[in-house]
């Protein structure tokens, strides 16, 4: 996709250091290439808690054995709830945990352009209350990330926190919520410079977020099965301001001149880079189905999902080199969708010891990626 070959330059009165000819993907801000993944990670993470906490909430209140203290789980970590605390408030807590890569490979000159690996963890603290058939709450979401981009051999690391709200409503044998928040994450990315092929080029900034979700489920029972359909809808928004790349004294980040070498001693210069602003997204649209089979102490179940999706790609400075012309260069893959599927078991043990075991991967896309495993434990008190 991108070239990067390197000629010797010799300017009198003595010889230069060996100049690195400009490879548009090696000379690409990491942000650029993985922003609208975190994008879509960030939106899994903080949603999902959320969502799951709102379920598990209105199924309670048809259940008053439970209301004392739950334990919920979705398809990337385990969470715990302790109800009516004070004024008939509820906190809770969840954890989520995923790792993903990306293995998209095509001929290329320098390295495989949009190959990319990486995890994400994500700590929900929310607190929520039910007035009849409603449930609104509070939540804050830390979300941390930490990526390797191949094209570049850099880093992109992202850590903050979200703040938002939520609201629930049942009807029976309809469940509905919605919720909004804001936030930013504190993001700091690497790339090796191309000259040296060692000396490393940082930049850091605060990405501002925000993010919105509405979705319905429904459960049907019959003896000892359940099966419950669900319609989800969630999309964030990652907004990361232009920054500055810093370019190490003893960096040579190449030509800039156009053409094969530099065409002057400003060529060379080792002057720091401005970064892009960048406006990454994504929008997720979920068709979803469980089925369980209460066998007493032991109910398994398998999960289904569909989701339509679109996300920000990746994208790549243009190649100044003659050597590597835009008919070379080759997109990186949009992100248009997925299938989930998933199963484990739940355990009971006489309602005073529960827990639940399950696994969850990500399927239909062929350059990426994605598997959990998560495990719940609920005690009653």
């Amino acid at each position: 996709m991108f070239v990067s070959s390197c000629v010797a330059k010799y300017l009198p009165p003595k010889p230069r250091l060996l100049d690195c000819v400009y490879s548009g993907g090696g000379r690409t801000n990491s942000s650029a290439i993985v922003g609208g993944e975190i994008a879509r990670s960030a939106a899994n993470a903080v949603v999902g808690a959320v969502s799951n906490r709102i379920n598990n909430a209105l199924a309670m209140a048809a259940n008053p054995e439970t209301a004392h203290m739950t334990y919920s789980a979705d398809g990337a970590g385990i969470g715990m709830a302790a109800n009516h605390i004070i004024g008939g408030l509820s906190a809770w807590v969840s954890f989520a945990d995923s790792s993903f890569d990306n293995d998209q490979t095509f001929t290329a000159f320098r390295f495989n352009s949009n190959a990319y690996e990486g995890d994400a963890s994500a700590l929900t603290i929310g607190i929520d209350k039910k007035i009849g058939n409603f449930l609104i709450g509070v939540v804050s979401t830390n979300f941390d990330t930490d990526l390797e981009t191949s094209v570049n051999s850099g880093t992109y690391k992202a850590d903050g926190n979200t703040y938002g709200v939520y609201a629930g409503l049942s009807t029976g044998i309809l469940n509905i919520s919605l919720g909004v928040g804001t936030g930013d994450y504190d993001v700091d990315t690497t790339r090796i410079d191309l000259g040296t092929g060692n000396t490393t080029i940082s930049g850091s900034t605060t990405a501002d977020i925000d993010y919105h979700h509405l979705a319905a489920s429904a459960t049907l029972s019959r003896g000892k099965f359940s099966i419950s359909p669900r319609l989800a809808y969630r999309s964030l928004d990652l907004d990361t301001p232009s920054f500055t790349d810093v370019v190490p004294n003893d960096a040579n980040t190449g030509s800039m001149g156009g053409g094969a070498g530099a065409a002057s001693t400003s060529d060379n210069e080792t002057a720091n880079e401005t970064v892009a602003s960048l406006s990454a997204s994504t929008q997720m649209t979920e068709v979803g189905l469980s089925i369980s089979a209460n066998l007493g102490v032991v109910t398994p179940f398998i999960d289904f999902a569909v989701v339509d999706e679109s996300t920000t790609s990746a994208t790549y400075k243009t190649s100044l080199t003659t050597k590597d012309t835009a008919s070379s260069d080759i997109a990186s893959t949009d992100a248009d969708g997925y299938t989930s599927f998933g199963g484990g078991i739940m355990i009971n043990l006489r309602n005073r010891l529960t827990g639940t075991i399950s696994y969850y991967d990500i399927t239909d896309r062929d350059d990426y990626n994605e598997d959990s495993l998560s495990a719940t434990l609920r005690l009653q008190f």
